[in-house]
C-alpha cells in the first residue's frame, strides 16, 4: 500500500474490527426497544450508540446504572475509532514517518502499532462489559460491578 507500514495497517484494521464488534452489541442492546432487528440498526451510521442509550433509558435502575458509564465509555472509544479509520495518512516529515490526520477534526494519531491496539482493546474490553451486563440482564442476576 505505497510504502505504508503492514503493522500500522493491521492495527487500524484491528481497531475497525473491535468497533464492529462494539456496534453489534450496541445493536441488539437497542434492538430490544426498537423492532427487534439489530441489522436495521448497524445499518445507520452511528445508530447502535443512539439506540442503546434509548433502550436502556427504560430498563431497571440496577442495569441502567451499569449501562450508563459504560455507554459513555463507548461512546468516547467509538469517537476515537472515527478519528483513526476515517484519516488521511500523512508523512509532512519523511524522516518522522507516517501519522493519521483526521480530515475535519485536524486530529492527529501516530501511526504507531502499539498506539492503535490499545485502542482495539479498549473497544473489546467495553464491548465485553456490555456483555457482562447484558449476560446478567437476561438472566435475571445483578449487574455485575464495572471497573
Amino acid at each position: 500500500m505505497n510504502g505504508l507500514p503492514d503493522d500500522v495497517v493491521a492495527a487500524v484494521g484491528r481497531i475497525t474490527i473491535a468497533a464492529g464488534d462494539l456496534e453489534l452489541v450496541l445493536a441488539w442492546i437497542g434492538a430490544s426497544q426498537a423492532d427487534g432487528n439489530a441489522f436495521k440498526i448497524l445499518a445507520k451510521p452511528g445508530e447502535p450508540l443512539r439506540a442503546a442509550r434509548r433502550s436502556i433509558e427504560v430498563a431497571a435502575p440496577a442495569y441502567r446504572d451499569a449501562f450508563l458509564p459504560v455507554l459513555e465509555k463507548a461512546a468516547d472509544l467509538l469517537a476515537r475509532r472515527h478519528t483513526v479509520v476515517h484519516a488521511m495518512w500523512v508523512n509532512d516529515d519523511p524522516g518522522q514517518g507516517w501519522e493519521l490526520l483526521h480530515y475535519k477534526s485536524y486530529v492527529r494519531h501516530p501511526a504507531d502499532p502499539q498506539t492503535l491496539d490499545e485502542l482495539a482493546r479498549q473497544l473489546m474490553e467495553i464491548r465485553n462489559q456490555l456483555v457482562r451486563i447484558v449476560t446478567a440482564q437476561i438472566n435475571n442476576r445483578p449487574a455485575p460491578a464495572i471497573t
